[in-house]
Formats: C-alpha cells, structure tokens, sequence
C-alpha cells in the first residue's frame, strides 16, 4: 500500500481496499494497526525521511524505502520498542535488503533526531508549514500539529461515521430554516452532509458532477437518507430552475488544508497554486447556488479549508455582488467568528478544520 500511495494512490482507497479483500482475517487490533502503519507513515514522510537520510549511500527501490519508512514510523513516533520495530520490518522486507534495512534502522533507534525547520519536524511541505504560520501565527502552528493526531469520530446514531465539523455544518443548515422546504446539496458527494440534514426538508436534492461519486452517493443515500433524489450535473449550471429551492447547501471543492490529518496524502498531492483554481469554481458554484434559490431562501456555504483566499475572500466577494442576501450568524458555540462567518481550527476542538457562512435572501 505504501509504494501504491507514492506513487500516486489515495491512501484512505489503497487502505479500505486491502481492508476489504484481507481484512476479515485480521483482528481489530491488527485492522488499527494496519491502518496506522499506512496513513502513519504516509502523513509523517518527511520527517521519516530526514531521520533515515545520514544512513544511506544510495538511492533505494520503492518497496526498500517503503520498509523503512514504515519501521522508522514505529521507532519515531509509535513508541515501538527496538526489537520488534526493527526485526518485525525486516521479516517483511525483500531478502535482497534485509541486511540494509535491518542496519539502518538499528542506527535510527539510537539517533538523536535534530530537526532544522518546524516544517521537517512535523512533516510538512513548507508553503503548507508557512501559509498556516503566516495566516493564524501560534494557532496555525498549533493546528499543523493537531492535523498529525487526527480526530477518530465515533458513528452517527444511524451508524455513518462522520467527523464531528462536518455535522455541524448540517447543524446550521437546519438551523437557519426550521420550517424546511425543498433543499439542494449542490457538491454532495460522498453524501456525509446530505444524510446528516434534519427531517423537514423535503424533497431533498443530491447533486454531483461526477458519474461514479454520484453512483456510490446513491448507495449512501439509500443507506441512510432514502427518498433522497441524487441528480448528475456541474453545479455551476446545474439541473434545475431558477428559484426553484428553498435552501441551498454549497460544501465547495477546496484545498482541505483542514482535514490534513484525515488524508494523509493530501499535504504531498495540493499544491499552492490550486488556492487560484478553487477560488474559481467556489464563485461559480456560488453564484449558481444564488440563482437557484427562491427568495426568503437560505444559503449556505462551507470548506473544509484555512486559507483567508476560500474563507474570507469568497464569501465576501460574493455577498458584495449579490445586495440581495443578508447574513445569518452561527449559533453554535465552537465557531470563531470569521467575519461574517465563523471557523474552527484543527486543534481548536479535535476535528477537521471547517469554515461556513450563510445568508438569507431577500423577499
């Protein structure tokens, strides 16, 4: 699984397909453990990698360096004692570098790490590293270290495990219209938000561009939330009228700088310059969302990001061109306020990093 995520797999996939296939012969305990060797490792790489690199001479194949990483991940940060670290990894390295592997990380285990930038420490590409520190100072440094401790959630009483932000959202959506109506999820899959909203909306609308997310959005759906009609269209010119729904839920593409933690590969696949793509297409998705909500109706908006471009300048460029939405403060108590909208930070209580606004459109 290592070497498929360096080369380009999805580690929250690659896992829950071994999973799948092998996993109803391990044991929980060993389920856990596979899962933290695998997103363990990927999330802290750079820092594995700074600690491994004084004790090679050459360059290694993928499944030699996958080994030791995954070993130096148990003697850094697992607490692993020594012996079962370094002889349970070389028992599953290739025989061709068992000697190599089991070298070098008997060298690790007696290594006093030294560590030049916090970024290497905590293993984090440096514009990911500065852009936090940059934006929130002593917050953001907090919420990068929190991101390596990510939140467990525990299941929804109807059995989704969702994390704790995300529910939340839902929270405010039902919130700020009581009296419910028809509502539009406009980016919904994989479905946690939609399936989270409360019993007055109907009908409920989830919509996505994508064929195969829509496919298994209808399975999370008719899972959870039946009834729900799941509709295949860009939601920046989706499939219905103008003013047609009562309220609109924009949980917009972003750069997820806030769920780090949860995608362990995410920091080593984002790069900076998406920041400039996805302010596009959360305007427009905005703006789409705008035109499809009839007046008296609420929007709202929300990303899973920390960057001041997707949650200030969005939402406040938006409501600047639309004077006819008004709004809506947030009534839960974990939110900072954030402008007109509020945000929770990775460490502020355990969770994925969230940002959300709302309005109300006027009569």
């Amino acid at each position: 699984m290592l070497t498929e995520i360096e080369n380009g797999a999805r580690a929250n996939d690659s896992l829950a397909s071994f999973l799948a296939s092998s996993g109803p012969g391990l044991s929980r305990r060993d389920r856990g453990f596979v899962t933290e060797l695998v997103q363990g490792t990927t999330r802290m790489r750079r820092a594995i990698d700074h600690v491994l690199q004084p004790f090679l001479r050459r360059k290694l194949d993928p499944d030699v360096r996958a080994a030791l990483r995954m070993g130096a991940h148990q003697l850094l940060h697992l607490g692993t004692p020594p012996h079962a670290a370094v002889n349970d990894t070389v028992a599953v390295t290739p025989r061709r570098a068992s000697g190599l592997v089991n070298a070098v990380l008997r060298k690790v285990s007696n290594a006093d790490p030294q560590w030049p930038t916090g970024a290497i420490r905590y293993s984090y590409p440096d514009w990911i590293w500065d852009l936090f520190i940059d934006t929130w100072g002593q917050d953001g440094r907090a919420s990068l270290i929190a991101m390596n401790s990510p939140e467990r959630p525990s299941p929804r009483p109807d059995g989704y495990i969702q994390g704790q932000a995300s529910r939340w959202v839902s929270d405010e959506v039902d919130d700020a219209s009581p009296d419910g109506g028809s509502m539009l999820d406009l980016c919904a899959a994989p479905g946690g938000k939609t399936t989270a909203l409360g019993s007055q909306w109907s009908p409920l609308y989830a919509n996505d561009i994508d064929a195969v997310r829509a496919k298994n959005l209808q399975e999370t759906v008719g899972r959870f939330r039946p009834g729900t009609a799941v509709v295949i269209s860009d939601g920046t010119s989706a499939a219905f009228g103008d003013s047609s729904v009562d309220a609109v839920l924009v949980d917009a593409p972003c750069t997820g700088l806030g769920a780090l933690g949860r995608r362990s590969d995410a920091r080593w696949q984002i790069s900076e310059s998406a920041i400039s793509r996805l302010v596009l297409i959360q305007t427009a998705l905005l703006d789409e969302a705008f035109r499809l909500l009839r007046p008296g109706g609420v929007l709202s908006y929300s990303v899973c990001t920390v960057t001041n471009e997707e949650t200030i300048k969005v939402p406040e460029d938006f409501q600047a061109s639309h004077r006819e939405l008004t709004s809506i403060a947030l009534g839960g108590s974990h939110w900072r306020p954030h402008r007109q909208g509020g945000i929770v930070l990775p460490h502020d209580q355990g969770t994925d990093g969230m940002a959300m606004f709302q309005w109300k459109r006027q009569s």
